[in-house]
């Protein structure tokens, strides 16, 4: 990729998320179409996934408006340390009032995932949900996540996958909608590269094989 088209897409990924984090509440509220109605469940399937225990580091890559918070904050407890990084101001706007309204103790930081700037390290698990797919540099950031972690340290990633069978028919529909609204890439194979990276992966298909949740371990390479 040049530094002329990341920077287009950095700039689409800016423009479409400085929206959604303007209108948090109507983000939410589309959570019921893209998970088709599981989000919750799905939402809470990845966070768990990262087997985090109380008093862990917990790290959250395109945290977007902190859709994920609650889960995290119930699994680390309060003395436990959530960072949320997002390259939205926004989102990350809409999440810090989030986190006010539930008194939610948690860091955030604004940045590109590709570079992921951040003084802390050696987290226990690393989340990132419909992010990665937005993500123009996306290898580097998962490479960066690998940085980050520790040692048996997990990374989630939860992502969508474009239909299958007879109901593929609505694919380009699918891709025009959230190309745009998202800036969804449906071409990245997420899974596949983090097994490159990683050395292994474990990857879980849900919701007819439009979403799935990839699990790496960080081990000795």
């Amino acid at each position: 990729m040049t530094k002329d088209s990341q920077t287009d897409k950095l700039k689409k990924v800016k423009k479409v998320y400085s929206f959604w984090g303007r209108f948090p509440s109507l983000y939410s509220a589309q959570d019921a179409i893209t998970f088709l109605g599981r989000a919750k469940t799905i939402r809470s399937q990845a966070i768990q996934k990262m087997g985090l225990k109380r008093g862990d580091k917990a790290l959250e890559v395109a945290c977007g408006s902190g859709r994920n918070f609650p889960y995290l904050a119930g699994a680390v407890g309060k003395g436990g340390f959530i960072l949320g990084f997002d390259y939205s101001r926004e989102m990350l706007d809409a999440a810090k009032r989030l986190c006010k309204q539930n008194g939610w103790n948690i860091k955030s930081v604004q940045g590109d995932a590709a570079q992921l700037q951040i003084t802390e390290n050696n987290f226990d698990g690393i989340l990132s949900v419909l992010g990665i797919s937005a993500i123009p540099e996306w290898e580097k950031a998962l490479e960066r996540c690998h940085d980050v972690l520790r040692y048996e340290g997990k990374l989630v990633i939860c992502d969508a996958r474009l239909f299958t069978g007879f109901l593929k028919i609505l694919n380009p529909l699918i891709r025009l909608i959230y190309s745009k609204f998202a800036a969804w890439d449906h071409s990245k194979n997420i899974p596949e590269k983090m097994k490159e990276i990683f050395g292994n992966v474990e990857a879980e298909n849900l919701n007819l094989g439009t979403f799935f949740i990839a699990v790496s371990v960080k081990r000795e390479r």
